[in-house]
């Protein structure tokens, strides 16, 4: 089976408890001395077996990693992490997933290889909303209610709000529906691009 590394959580002897997202949700397994293994780490793509053993967590068996060929550029692989984090704590406490979130990442992963990060993560966020049904952020503001204008002002998961409701920078409605429906970046300047990236980090 293959999947993507979520997360690991030490827990004596250096033994992990591992996360992994499949296309059929997230397995939480058991790996003897984990932590001396370096394919065992945030958002590793692994083929592994799981073995079942009746008591406290299946163990996490012959792991094979499928790298990519970005994983020796280091600001590729830490914003691969921080989106990797980030949906782990949105998929909390979540065992059965449709495949959208392992083919996201699978997606994601090869595009990596090319183009801009940020862009990147953006755009998998944008595929994220609109499978959720959180796409549509209509036209008023989330904190007063009224009608937003030309100028707005996005909150955590990209809430539309007035600048003088929430403060912070500001975007062309317009552009941020634009986003939203086709799900690209590439009529957003580096600079846009960077600072939505910053309001992503707050939590998809």
């Amino acid at each position: 089976m293959q999947g993507y590394i979520l997360n690991t959580i030490p827990i004596k002897n250096e033994d992990l408890i591992v996360h992994i997202l499949t296309p059929f949700g997230i397995k939480r397994l058991y790996r003897f001395y984990g932590a001396r293994h370096s394919i065992i780490h945030l958002g590793k793509k692994i083929d592994f077996e799981e073995e079942g053993n009746g008591f406290f967590l299946p163990k996490l068996r012959n792991v094979m990693h499928l790298g990519y060929p970005w994983e020796n550029n280091l600001d590729r692989v830490y914003i691969w992490q921080r989106f990797i984090g980030l949906l782990n704590k949105h998929l909390f406490d979540i065992y059965e997933l449709d495949s959208f979130y392992f083919n996201m990442l699978q997606d994601g992963a090869i595009k990596l290889s090319k183009q801009n990060p940020l862009r990147v993560g953006l755009e998998m966020y944008a595929e994220l909303l609109s499978f959720e049904g959180r796409g549509d952020k209509g036209e008023r503001c989330f904190i007063c209610g009224s009608k937003t204008g030309e100028q707005i002002s996005l909150a955590r998961a990209f809430l539309f709000a007035h600048p003088t409701c929430i403060g912070g920078k500001t975007f062309k409605k317009s552009d941020i529906l634009k986003f939203l429906a086709l799900k690209t970046t590439l009529h957003f300047c580096d600079e846009d691009v960077e600072r939505m990236w910053e309001i992503l980090t707050k939590g998809l």
